[in-house]
């Protein structure tokens, strides 16, 4: 296409090369040498700082190293230490427990000590008193599960004091009415033993239990218990005790 008559031409700027002169890449050299050549003598200046500060390299490794051994012997015997602590602490428990065992031990012998001696008190007053040398102690009587059963328990004490052992048989009766008859009851007929009497050999005292059965109808109103002794020493025991109520 032809250029329009006319338009006038802009001229275009021509940009000439750059001639690199040998001189200047010696000048390039010399700047990069004498940077090289600063770091040096920065790093000696450096190295001489430490030196005149009394820094040393391996004593101060070395310190290192001590040190983390001593903390390794550290913590080994705070373990120690720990495991030591627990061990007390558990120790201290045990002993705390055995304190309040040996409390509770004292408190019952106390009480055993007090009962017994109220039981001298009543076995002195007995003897002084000239109330025999056998006597009931403690007598319960109790319904059982049944209507017309009973359980009874009763102590039978002997406190003559030359007598070492004694011997003897021990009778009960049961009297009341039935209809409206008085009737008395052998031990033979409401004992489930069917034994009238029981022998008893003892020290200074006995503890005697049982069952009673009633025959159907029968009411009760008094128990007699009876210490036939063999000893020459001793009197017969009699004691009558009221039957207890019913409890409704």
């Amino acid at each position: 296409m032809k250029q329009a008559e006319g338009a006038r031409v802009r001229p275009a700027r021509v940009k000439p090369p750059r001639i690199i002169h040998p001189q200047d890449r010696r000048s390039q050299w010399w700047w990069a040498l004498g940077a090289l050549l600063l770091a040096l003598v920065l790093w000696q200046v450096y190295q001489l700082g430490r030196v005149q500060g009394g820094y040393d390299g391996r004593q101060a490794n070395a310190e290192k190293q001590h040190l983390l051994k001593e903390l390794g012997k550290q913590q080994q015997r705070l373990e120690q230490f720990q495991n030591e602590a627990a061990r007390y602490q558990r120790q201290a428990q045990i002993e705390q427990q055995a304190g309040r065992e040996l409390q509770e031990e004292l408190v019952r012998l106390q009480d055993e000590q007090a009962r017994l001696r109220s039981e001298v008190k009543l076995l002195k007053g007995l003897i002084s008193s000239g109330a025999g040398s056998l006597y009931i102690k403690d007598f319960v009587l109790q319904p059982g599960e049944a209507p017309g059963r009973y359980r009874y328990a009763f102590t039978l004490v002997q406190v003559k004091e030359s007598v070492d052992t004694t011997r003897g048989k021990l009778v009960m009766k049961i009297s009341g009415v039935e209809g409206k008859k008085k009737k008395r009851l052998d031990r033979s007929e409401f004992s489930p033993d069917g034994n009238k009497a029981v022998k008893l050999e003892f020290k200074h005292y006995e503890d005697v239990r049982g069952e009673i059965t009633l025959p159907e109808g029968f009411e009760p109103r008094e128990l007699t218990i009876e210490f036939l002794p063999r000893n020459k020493e001793l009197k017969k025991l009699q004691t009558t005790l009221p039957w207890p109520a019913e409890e409704g």
